[in-house]
C-alpha cells in the first residue's frame, strides 16, 4: 500500500487490495480491444486510458509485469496509429505518465526510429492535414515528451545513430522537400 493511502479505514484498505487484479483485467481488456490488422480499433482502446489514469492518480500498487504489458501495448498502438493525432496524443500522454512513475523499475526496449519518423513526417514535412494548429502543437509536445521519457530504454548505440541523423546539412536536405 502506498504511503498516501495508509490513512484509509480498514474496509477500504481491504477493497483496495484487489486493485492489482483490476488493473491486470483492464490491461487485458485494452489488449483485446486492439486488433493490429484493423487500424480503426485504436479508437476502441481510448476508453481505457481514463481507467489507467485513475490507477496512476490513486497511486495503486500494481504488478510490474502488467505495467510493462501496458507500456508495450501503448507503444504498439502509438506506432501503428499514424495520422490519428487524437489516438497518438492520448496514448502518448498516458505512456509519458506511466514511464515517469514506473520507468526506473521497467526493463523495456524502445526503438527510437518510429518516434523519430512520426515527428519528422508529421511536423517537419509539408503535410497539411485537416487538423488545426492546436492539435498539431499538442501532438508535437506529446511526441517530444514521449521521446524524453523513453530515451532510457533506447537500445545501446542509439545515441550515435541519432547524432548521425543530424550531420551538417543531412537533416535539412533530406526533409526539405
Amino acid at each position: 500500500m502506498h504511503l498516501y493511502n495508509a490513512w484509509l479505514p480498514p474496509p477500504v484498505v481491504e477493497a483496495a487490495r484487489g486493485e492489482a487484479v483490476a488493473f491486470a483485467g483492464a490491461v487485458r481488456a485494452a489488449a483485446a480491444a486492439w486488433q493490429p490488422g484493423d487500424p480503426d480499433s485504436a479508437y476502441a482502446t481510448l476508453k481505457w486510458i481514463s481507467v489507467f489514469d485513475l490507477f496512476i492518480k490513486a497511486k495503486s500498487d500494481v504488478a510490474l509485469e502488467d505495467v510493462q504489458a501496458l507500456v508495450e501495448l501503448g507503444l504498439e498502438i502509438f506506432n501503428a496509429s499514424q495520422d490519428k493525432f487524437v489516438v497518438q496524443i492520448k496514448w502518448g500522454g498516458l505512456l509519458v505518465r506511466i514511464l515517469r512513475k514506473h520507468g526506473k523499475r521497467l526493463s523495456l526496449g524502445v526503438q527510437w526510429r518510429p518516434l523519430y519518423d512520426t515527428l519528422i513526417r508529421t511536423h517537419f514535412k509539408r503535410n497539411m492535414g485537416p487538423e488545426g494548429w492546436k492539435v498539431r502543437q499538442q501532438h508535437f509536445e506529446t511526441v517530444t515528451s514521449l521521446v524524453r521519457a523513453s530515451r532510457n530504454f533506447f537500445p545501446e548505440g542509439a545515441a550515435a545513430e541519432i547524432w548521425s541523423e543530424f550531420r551538417f546539412g543531412s537533416f535539412f536536405f533530406a526533409y526539405s522537400a
